[in-house]
């Protein structure tokens, strides 16, 4: 007879010092603290068994993050006080900002990575900052232009290499869902995720491309991600 299983998933910060972790580093932090919580992981099936645990697609370094999903599998209910415990046990800046118990309908759980298309994001130019003020550069306003023109354009390439060295031009556009600038901060919608034919864009790289199309090229963002979107724009709580 099949155990019961129960399926959770987390809605999680990535501030300050985390966003210097890698994503196996992430990955590693978050398996420790929930196992630290006594959470009872269900196992995959195969010789090398490891728990049925589904994360957020990769967050490049030195971005924080308002929304990091984790979705896992256990073979109880998780107690009580598993918040308390949660947090007990890892940084205060990585922090449960919901949890919900998911329905089982019997069939594998979904990959995040697939379910989640899209990112919202939000980038600010961090106060007093000697490189923007020699620059010239107080908030994204004066970067107005050259955002207005990139949406303007039908072609977004940006040069990348394969995994087997081989360079390519890839066009970025159609990863681009929203950009507009919001008083001093610069928010933006971008291709996330697996399952689609669209290249997926780094948050980082985007605005690499504007900084040097505007010819700033030593700006420096904060940048932070805020939520997900499904491939249908609707949000991913």
């Amino acid at each position: 007879m099949d155990k019961k299983e129960f399926r959770y998933q987390l809605k999680l910060t990535k501030l300050n010092e985390l966003k210097f972790l890698s994503h196996l580093d992430w990955q590693n932090l978050i398996l420790k603290s929930l196992r630290r919580t006594g959470v009872a992981f269900a196992l995959t099936e195969g010789f090398n068994k490891v728990p049925k645990i589904s994360f957020s697609p990769a967050l490049p370094i030195f971005i924080e993050s308002e929304c990091e999903l984790v979705n896992f599998v256990t073979l109880s209910p998780l107690d009580n006080d598993f918040i308390e415990k949660f947090h007990n046990s890892t940084s205060k800046n990585l922090k449960i900002l919901n949890i919900m118990e998911l329905p089982d309908d019997g069939r594998r759980m979904p990959s995040l990575d697939t379910m989640m298309q899209w990112a919202r994001y939000k980038a600010s130019l961090p106060p007093g900052n000697v490189v923007n003020k020699t620059l010239g550069i107080l908030n994204f306003e004066d970067l107005r232009y050259t955002v207005e023109k990139c949406l303007s354009s039908n072609d977004l390439f940006i040069e990348k290499k394969t995994k087997k060295g081989i360079t390519k031009q890839i066009n970025y556009r159609n990863s681009i869902k929203d950009a507009k600038i919001i008083g001093g901060n610069f928010e933006f919608i971008l291709k996330t995720g697996q399952n689609s034919d669209l290249p997926a864009f780094r948050a980082d790289e985007f605005l690499k491309y504007l900084a040097c199309a505007a010819k700033k090229d030593d700006l420096i963002f904060d940048i932070k991600r805020l939520s997900f979107f499904d491939e249908n724009m609707t949000e991913i709580k």
